[in-house]
C-alpha cells in the first residue's frame, strides 16, 4: 500500500496555523465580535487541531519505531531510553525558553488579554461565557511546567502558558510509549489493541466530567489516549503489522465518542496519507483535486512550515497580547486594529520560529543524535514484531 508521509509536513503547519488563528480570534472576542458561519466554529475550537497533532504523534512514533526495529529492538530497555532522549533533545530547549519567558510575562499577558477583549467587545466576558481570567505565576507552576507534570496537578495545567497543557500530555505519552509498544506489538497484537482501545475509550468518557472540575484543559494521558492509539494503529496498518479492517473497526470505536470536527479531521488526515491507493476508485476529477492538495502539502514550503510548527505553537500566545495592544494604542478602528495585529502576529511569530528552529532546535536535534549514537547498541535477542492479524505467530 502506498503511503505519503510527506503530506504530514503541510498538515502539521496547517494545524499550527489553525491554533494560532483560533487563539487570535478568541482573544479579540470571537463570535462576540463577529460571526462567520462554519469558520467561526473552527476558529473557536483550536483543540481540534491539537487532536490532529496527537494522531500524527501516535502515527509517527509508531512508524519510526517499527522502521528502526532492526537496529533498536523494541524489547530492549536501551531502545526506550534512546527514544525518550531523542524527544527531549528535540522538544525541551524551545519549551524551556517558552516557559521561562511566560513565567515572567504571564501577569501582563492576561491583563492585556482582558483589556483587548474589552476594546473589541466592550466586555471582559469571553466567547465561552466566562470572565477573562488573570494569572499570578508561582514557583510550583513554573517547576511543574518545566518538569511536564503540570497537566497532572489540579489548577496548574495552564497557569504559566496556556498552550503548554498539550506538551504535558504528549510527554506522558512519550514516557510510556516504549512500554505500550512492547506490550501491544507481540503475539495476539489485534486482541491487545482491541482491549486497550475499549478500555481507553471507556476511561476517557468516564473521566471527562471529573477532570473538567479540576483542570482548565484536561491533560491526563488517559483522557486523550484513544486519539494516540488511533495514530498508532494507522502506522501499524501502513507497515502491514495490522489489517485495515481491524483498524477501521477499532477506529470507529474511538471516533464514536469524539466530536464531529475531530471525526472529520481524523478521516481527512488518514485519507490524505493514503489517497494514492484510491486512484482507480475515485472519479478522475476528484482524484486530481486531492492529488493537487496532497502535492501542495508535500512541497518544500510545507517542510519549512513543519520545521517551525513547534516553535510557532509555543510562542504565539506569549507574543500575541503585546502585538494587539501595540495596535490598540494607535487608536485605529477595531477592524483595522484586528487586521494589522493579525498580519503582524503571523510575520513576527513565523520569523521568530524560524530563527529558533535554525539556532536552537536544529543544533539540539543534532546533539541528541550524537548522544544517542554513543549509547551501546544491544544484541538482537528478541522476537520480531508480529505481522499476523490474529497474532498467533511472530514474523520470522
Amino acid at each position: 500500500m502506498k503511503l505519503n508521509t510527506s503530506v504530514l509536513d503541510g498538515l502539521r503547519f496547517l494545524l499550527a496555523l489553525w491554533v494560532v488563528c483560533g487563539h487570535f480570534y478568541i482573544i479579540i472576542g470571537g463570535t462576540n465580535l463577529f460571526n462567520i458561519p462554519f469558520v467561526s466554529s473552527l476558529l473557536q475550537q483550536p483543540i481540534i487541531a491539537v487532536n490532529g497533532f496527537m494522531i500524527i504523534t501516535g502515527f509517527l512514533m509508531t512508524y519510526h519505531y517499527i522502521l528502526r526495529e532492526e537496529k533498536e529492538p523494541f524489547l530492549e530497555a536501551s531502545t526506550g531510553v534512546k527514544f525518550i532522549l531523542r524527544r527531549l533533545f528535540r522538544l525541551y530547549p524551545i519549551y524551556f525558553l517558552a516557559i521561562i519567558a511566560a513565567f515572567f510575562l504571564v501577569e501582563n499577558m492576561y491583563l492585556l488579554r482582558k483589556e483587548i477583549l474589552e476594546f473589541f467587545t466592550g466586555s471582559s466576558i469571553t466567547v465561552f461565557g466566562k470572565e477573562s481570567k488573570l494569572e499570578t505565576p508561582t514557583l510550583v507552576g513554573m517547576f511543574s511546567h518545566l518538569l511536564f507534570i503540570h497537566g497532572l496537578i489540579p489548577h496548574e495545567d495552564s497557569t504559566i502558558l496556556s498552550v503548554a497543557w498539550s506538551l504535558s500530555l504528549e510527554m506522558q505519552f512519550y514516557v510510556i510509549f516504549p512500554i505500550i509498544f512492547a506490550v501491544l506489538f507481540r503475539k495476539q497484537a489485534s486482541l491487545r489493541f482491541s482491549v486497550i482501545t475499549v478500555i481507553s475509550v471507556v476511561v476517557s468518557v468516564l473521566s471527562l466530567n471529573y477532570l473538567k472540575s479540576y483542570f482548565d484543559m484536561p491533560a491526563a494521558l488517559f483522557f486523550r489516549m484513544p486519539v494516540f492509539i488511533l495514530g498508532m494503529m494507522v502506522a501499524a496498518a501502513a507497515l502491514k503489522k495490522l489489517r485495515w479492517r481491524f483498524v477501521a473497526l477499532n477506529g470507529c470505536i474511538i471516533l464514536a465518542v469524539e466530536d464531529r470536527l475531530t471525526i472529520i479531521l481524523s478521516i481527512g488526515l488518514i485519507f490524505l496519507m493514503f489517497y494514492e491507493n484510491l486512484k482507480l476508485v475515485l472519479p478522475r476529477s476528484i482524484y486530481s483535486i486531492v492529488s493537487l492538495i496532497g502535492g501542495l502539502l508535500s512541497k518544500k514550503v510545507s517542510k519549512f512550515g513543519a520545521d517551525i510548527s513547534y516553535s510557532l505553537y509555543l510562542m504565539h500566545m506569549i507574543i500575541m497580547p503585546f502585538i494587539i495592544k501595540f495596535f490598540i494604542d494607535l487608536n485605529y478602528s477595531k477592524l483595522l486594529t484586528a487586521g494589522l495585529s493579525f498580519v503582524s502576529l503571523l510575520v513576527i511569530t513565523i520569523t521568530l520560529s524560524y530563527v529558533l528552529y535554525l539556532y536552537i532546535e536544529k543544533p539540539f536535534i543534532a546533539m541528541g543524535k550524537r548522544v544517542v549514537a554513543t549509547l551501546p547498541r544491544p544484541k538482537r535477542t528478541q522476537v520480531e514484531i508480529s505481522t499476523d492479524f490474529s497474532g498467533t505467530e511472530p514474523l520470522n
